[in-house]
């Protein structure tokens, strides 16, 4: 899919103008904005959308997940969605629906706009956020309990776009104990405290696992660099999530683990980290 011409500037500012109201009306109408950023791809972040996502909707609540990486889209993936889905359209609205996934999740991504996953989105900074804001202006999100953003790893474009446009979010950074993966994190608490958005905290993801044969815990990374952060901050950490091979099987095959394996190690301290997530925001 490669970048179109823009409209005349009058035309666009105007289409701009619009757009930023729908957004406004749309949001309104969620009780709560959940933004799950990373400084560095490979995290684990959109295992950690999902799956909390999914977490949300199995006790009956509203949810909403809306994948906001739009060169890599990969949520539809990991819920077992067929990419030949397709919102649909209300043209005399000028008004979409998205889809709807497992446990009535609405789902709405860039992989559902592509003729197949090995087609490219070679867009610039402007057309990946027009695409953002309509996604947010655009769709027809109705009542929601909780929306879940899952940005793509970093600090520019549909992060900053997104962080601008939901001034009442409330983020979600996700790290592995990696000091490379933390490095990167903490530029991203900073950009949201810089923005003077409501950081929920931090979960780190991958923490370490069971050895299969002894069933020794073994620490994937030098451990304590999350706990630094959050202390340097002063954000909380919401919780730690082992490694475990499942968790990835899992995600290729389209099935959140928490629903596959809803017993294992990963799961139950993703429940609890969920039970923290929703206690935090309850007390707002």
């Amino acid at each position: 899919m490669v970048e179109e011409e823009v409209p005349d500037i009058n035309l666009k500012e105007m289409m701009l103008d619009e757009r930023s109201k729908n957004i406004k009306t749309n949001m309104e109408k969620i009780k709560y904005k959940i933004v799950i950023i990373s400084g560095k791809g490979g995290v684990g972040k959109t295992t950690v959308a999902i799956n909390l996502a999914m977490s949300l909707a199995s006790v009956g609540l509203r949810v909403g997940i809306l994948d906001v990486d739009i060169t890599g889209p990969n949520v539809i993936k990991m819920l077992g969605i067929s990419p030949e889905l397709k919102p649909k359209v209300d043209a005399e609205a000028k008004r979409f629906y998205p889809v709807n996934g497992p446990l009535n999740l609405k789902v709405m991504s860039m992989a559902f706009l592509t003729l197949n996953p090995d087609e490219p989105v070679i867009w610039r900074g402007p057309m990946k956020m027009s695409a953002v804001r309509q996604f947010l202006g655009d769709a027809e999100w109705g009542e929601l309990d909780y929306l879940i953003c899952d940005l793509p790893p970093g600090t520019s474009d549909e992060t900053l776009d997104i962080l601008q446009l939901i001034p009442d979010e409330n983020v979600i950074v996700v790290s592995t104990p990696q000091e490379v993966a933390l490095m990167d994190a903490r530029k991203t608490i900073k950009m949201a405290m810089v923005m003077e958005r409501n950081i929920l905290g931090i979960i780190e993801n991958m923490s370490g696992f069971n050895c299969p044969h002894c069933g020794e815990y073994v620490d994937l990374y030098p451990p304590g660099g999350v706990e630094k952060a959050t202390a340097d901050f002063n954000i909380t950490l919401l919780g730690k999530i082992p490694f475990e091979t499942e968790v990835s099987q899992q995600g290729d095959q389209g099935l959140p683990f928490i629903l596959k394996y809803p017993e294992s190690k990963s799961a139950t301290a993703f429940k609890e980290t969920v039970k923290k997530i929703r206690g935090h925001l309850e007390k707002q």
